[in-house]
């Protein structure tokens, strides 16, 4: 059984998440803003309380974060083996000419910042696993190499630095043995994708799932698709 937190938890990929690895037996942490307005996600927790458990987390307050943590550290053994940070915004309709200052902020307050400050909180939870991965959901939009066409801006960009950060967190986090990877999860149907988009969140979770159980200390700072291959920076 593993220990993991999931955040965004309420709908989309992040739902998925939690009924996955609740599914397998794993003991989930579900974060989301407003749990009582998470419907399908007390649904889950119903089901199955031995698994999963629902946090209150607004990822951008602090002391919210640090209030999770301390929650998880009361709970059973206090360690957690896996973060998968996958709360994120992305505006609609955002064009160069429509650019907003506090609009941008808020993008990279939740998409770069918030999974910094999470992993950053959650360490001496991580350091406590004997196989610690921190996985940060990124985006094929967030790739320079790939980046052809306009809009979405605030978006790609709090990607691309999250990208950025990953690498940067495996260096440092390398000496308490943690794997941090960025994982592009395809194109998937939430609200985020769109309805047009070619994968099923449970498509798309469970090849996460399958390169998440493979990770090794030689993948800590390579960003990856959900198929386990090298997504181009």
């Amino acid at each position: 059984m593993q220990r993991i937190l999931v955040t965004g938890a309420n709908r989309g990929l992040g739902l998925e998440f939690v009924r996955a690895f609740a599914a397998r037996g794993d003991r989930v942490f579900a974060a989301c803003r407003r749990p009582r307005a998470a419907t399908d996600l007390a649904g889950l927790a119903r089901e199955a309380p031995e698994a999963v458990r629902v946090l209150a987390l607004d990822v951008t307050d602090e002391r919210a974060i640090e209030a999770a943590v301390a929650a998880i550290a009361s709970d059973g053994d206090g360690s957690l083996d896996l973060l998968v940070n996958n709360a994120g915004l992305s505006p609609r309709g955002e064009e160069f000419d429509n650019l907003d200052r506090e609009r941008m902020r808020s993008v990279f307050d939740v998409n770069t910042i918030a999974p910094m400050i999470l992993a950053r909180c959650c360490r001496p939870l991580l350091a406590r696993s004997r196989r610690p991965r921190i996985a940060n959901i990124s985006s094929s939009m967030g790739s320079l190499a790939k980046k052809d066409y306009g809009r979405h801006y605030s978006y790609s960009a709090s990607k691309a630095a999250l990208n950025m950060l990953t690498r940067a967190a495996a260096c440092d986090l390398a000496e308490d043995g943690i794997v941090v990877t960025a994982l592009h999860p395809g194109w998937v149907r939430t609200d985020l994708g769109g309805p047009k988009a070619a994968l099923a969140p449970a498509d798309s979770v469970a090849g996460m799932l399958r390169v998440i159980d493979g990770l090794s200390a030689e993948d800590s700072g390579a960003f990856l698709t959900r198929e386990g291959e090298a997504h181009p920076w």
